[in-house]
């Protein structure tokens, strides 16, 4: 978790980011991959109604470019 701090600090990002040590929300949103059990990186961009605008998986999501845009795009 010190390392997604570094990275929301490195963005100074204005939102929540969300750690999942424990796996509840791979499973609650099936982003594990199919061989290995760890999570495919996945970024939600979840607008003010809890309503998900954006999903970006894998290497894309390493990149906040995209969370960035639909976050801005929703008020975020």
């Amino acid at each position: 978790m010190a390392t997604q701090k570094k990275f929301k600090a490195s963005l100074e990002a204005t939102f929540p980011f969300i750690a999942d040590p424990a796996g509840k929300l791979i499973e609650l949103y099936d982003v594990k991959t199919p061989v290995v059990t760890f999570a495919n990186r996945t970024t939600f961009v979840i607008d003010q109604a809890r309503k998900i605008v954006s999903i970006t998986t894998g290497g894309d999501a390493v990149d906040p470019t995209q969370a960035l845009g639909a976050a801005l795009s929703c008020g975020g």
